[in-house]
């Protein structure tokens, strides 16, 4: 019991040092080889308990951020005990494949693959079901954003996250059964997983690009807690950035892009935010993509503006997944019975409708973008949707400025470089004060910022046209993951009760 509670442990915390900001990658690897020899063997019950000790362990680290953003430990410690229940249930399932070991009519190597296989869909539907319910899912941890810096996220384009984690469990596991078997199944194994891994780094990526435009990113950075007109001062902060940029830049760029709340008061209704930013946009005579509030009665939507010079709005999108207990409370009367934390939460945020697209006027020509603000990129289907629709260059606005210092940022870029490689698009992300960076379509980064700091640039950026069969499938492969993944379920219960049967016999 001992050494199945320390592998619990030792998997999660090495599953969580796999994620950035640490971003050891490897040691993916080696946490789900530790999660299937914790659970292996035992009974549903406590490959449950393993499993949840396994996730937790993870999650508990991965989400810091939770803390500082809700101003309670609480949150943190809820959100990693719910999403671990996710892994539980897997955790059962799997410990039900040791009865395919002993079904008679399979020769070892059957049941090898028999087990990875059952593993893997439950695996995948298990982190689908997580990134979609309740309140919309969370897939923060989605077991490939950890492997984007690994050979095998070259199956991006061919199979999103889907493909890149199947991969990974097939090594992971191969590991883990290998001490098991023989020594020819040993090196039969071996090999299988040299080959998961470096068969990869043959897989083309990288699409060519259709044009270039001149984009200009703009950190503004945020003042001190407690500054007055706080939210106004933000907006300022951008605008001057952005005119110093402009001062002395020797490139005229195309299009400017601010983040996520780079203005909290609606400059379509606020007059002093609504003068320093169509002021600003009138005299470069430049478009302007940024994020700004909208406040309506009972709550507000989360929009990206496209404002155009001596024109104005010309086109928004409003978040379509606001963040349950961070951008609204779900239940709230309930929930509040537990912390009073809950209403730190002000307006509610609504969903908005429609793809993560707006369009910009570039000279002669139209540039569509996916536009996925903040906590969308990690949504495979928000992303994937957007590109679907003809989305040419991916913009992430986020806002990370009351996440401090943790991993957050980080572990947000790491989703946006998958992005670029999975969908063959350069991803800028743009944020007030965390990580604002470009990546390009091999998932490299061609610029960077630092944490709390103040950055503006106009960079080159490759537009592209091709879209990859990770993007066009996108909605096929959710409903069969989910079909696979109750198969392998029922496949695992009726090996099982088969197995029970025969000891009573």
């Amino acid at each position: 019991m001992i050494v199945r509670l320390l592998a619990a442990v030792g998997g999660g915390l090495a599953m969580w040092l796999a994620n950035e900001p640490v971003g050891l990658w490897f040691l993916a690897f080696a946490g789900l080889a530790l999660l299937w020899t914790a659970v292996r063997g035992r009974g549903v019950t406590a490959g449950f308990g393993y499993a949840w000790i396994w996730a937790f362990a993870y999650f508990l680290p991965l989400f810091q951020w939770a803390t500082p953003a809700s101003g309670t430990f609480l949150a943190q410690f809820a959100l990693a005990a719910v999403e671990a229940v996710y892994i539980g249930v897997l955790g059962g399932t799997w410990s039900l494949f040791s009865r395919v070991e002993r079904m008679e009519n399979l020769r070892p190597s059957a049941r090898t693959a028999a087990q990875i296989l059952l593993a893997v869909f439950t695996w995948l539907a298990m982190e689908q079901l997580r990134s979609a319910w309740p309140f919309g899912g969370m897939p923060w941890g989605t077991l490939g954003f950890a492997l984007v810096d690994t050979p095998l996220v070259r199956l991006a384009p061919y199979g999103s996250t889907t493909l890149v984690g199947a991969a990974a469990i097939v090594v992971a596991l191969l590991i883990a059964m290998a001490v098991r078997m023989t020594f020819l199944g040993a090196m039969t194994a071996v090999v299988s997983v040299l080959a998961l891994v470096i068969v990869p780094v043959f897989v083309p990526i990288g699409s060519h690009a259709s044009g270039t435009i001149n984009v200009a990113i703009v950190q503004g950075n945020i003042p001190e807690p407690g500054t007055e007109n706080r939210a106004l001062v933000v907006t300022q902060n951008h605008a001057e950035a952005t005119r110093a940029l402009l001062k002395e830049t020797t490139i005229t760029p195309d299009i400017i892009l601010w983040p996520e709340s780079s203005s909290d008061r609606d400059v379509r209704a606020d007059e002093q935010a609504g003068q320093i930013v169509f002021g600003l946009v009138d005299e470069a005579q430049i478009p302007l993509v940024m994020g700004t509030q909208e406040y309506v009665d009972g709550g507000r939507y989360n929009d990206v503006l496209v404002i155009e010079p001596n024109v104005g709005v010309t086109d928004r999108y409003s978040k379509q997944h606001p963040v349950p207990f961070g951008e609204y409370v779900p239940h709230r009367d309930f929930f509040r019975n537990f912390s009073e934390a809950i209403d730190r939460v002000g307006a509610d945020m609504f969903a908005g409708d429609g793809p993560a697209n707006v369009l910009v006027s570039v000279a002669d020509s139209t540039i569509n973008l996916a536009v996925p603000i903040c906590f969308e990129v990690a949504y495979n289907e928000i992303v994937a949707e957007s590109v679907n629709e003809g989305a040419q260059l991916i913009v992430v606005p986020t806002n990370n400025a009351t996440f401090g210092y943790t991993g957050l940022s980080s572990q947000q870029f790491a989703m946006s470089r998958f992005r670029a490689i999975e969908h063959q698009r350069t991803v800028v992300q743009v944020s007030t004060s965390g990580i604002t960076g470009v990546v390009n379509t091999h998932g490299q980064i061609a610029y960077q910022t630092e944490l709390f700091t103040q950055d503006a640039r106009v960079i080159p950026v490759g537009i592209h046209e091709y879209t990859t069969f990770a993007t066009r499938t996108a909605g096929v492969r959710v409903v069969a993951i989910y079909i696979l993944g109750a198969l392998s379920a029922m496949v695992a219960g009726v090996a099982a009760l088969s197995t029970r049967e025969r000891g009573r016999s």
